[in-house]
């Protein structure tokens, strides 16, 4: 079952990205910080939908409503 995976490091390189496109199953990145280009090529060669430099303020309100 595809999913979003949602990082917290300051860079997805691409051979971090490699490893995420290995799972086979990532649908979609969001990370906290930045990602390289050669990272966003591969992402983009491989159909997976990327976000970066998400504040984490966003996942905390998030969270707060699912749980409200």
């Amino acid at each position: 079952m595809p999913y979003i995976e949602i990082k917290t490091r300051k860079q997805i390189d691409s051979t971090l990205a490699q490893k995420i496109i290995n799972k086979q199953c990532v649908s979609a990145v969001l990370t906290t910080g930045v990602i390289t280009k050669p990272a966003k090529k591969l992402f983009d060669d491989n159909d997976v939908a990327y976000a970066e430099n998400v504040p984490e303020r966003i996942f905390m309100e998030s969270e707060a409503q699912e749980e409200g």
